[in-house]
């Protein structure tokens, strides 16, 4: 079974001239405030939980939603942010993701979204955001949650 550790999780740091932000929050803190990789052992666990368990399970839609509308505000902060130095974002990265995708490896799912629910409303607060999402909306397509924007289905009109 595998592991990721502070020390050895991403240990491929990332092109900084090919790289462009976004605004998933949790991109912008490993790849832009801790220097990994876009492509570490870490996201790639956390993308593929969103993708192969999340999209697939209703239970998860409204963490995936809350992401989608809050976590591009969470990531500008984070981009403006200059006073908050790098040992609280390696605190964020071992305690909130490298734990998350642990659990994800020890197939507890559950635990999981707990840490990353502590973990966005630990950030909320640090920020300031005080929005809270008690409903999804009805066009938000879900087979495309937790890319850090809100996706909504259109229909075209028959004319």
């Amino acid at each position: 079974q595998c592991h990721y550790w502070a020390n050895n999780s991403c240990g491929h740091y990332k092109n900084r001239e090919t790289y462009v932000p976004g605004m998933c929050y949790i991109t912008t803190i490993v790849c832009d405030k801790l220097g990994y990789s876009d492509n570490c052992g870490v996201l790639n666990t956390l993308r593929s939980f969103r993708d192969n368990v999340m999209q697939k399970n209703h239970k998860y839609w409204k963490e995936l939603f809350e992401y989608d509308v809050i976590g591009p505000k969470i990531a500008q902060m984070i981009n403006e942010d200059k006073t908050t130095d790098q040992e609280m974002w390696h605190a964020v990265y071992n305690f909130y993701l490298s734990a998350t995708a642990n659990f994800i490896l020890e197939g507890k799912y559950q635990e999981a979204v707990t840490r990353y629910t502590e973990m966005i409303n630990d950030l909320k607060g640090y920020y300031g955001i005080r929005e809270e999402i008690t409903e999804i909306t009805a066009s938000y397509d879900m087979s495309q949650g937790g890319h850090g924007k809100v996706k909504l289905i259109t229909r075209k009109e028959e004319i």
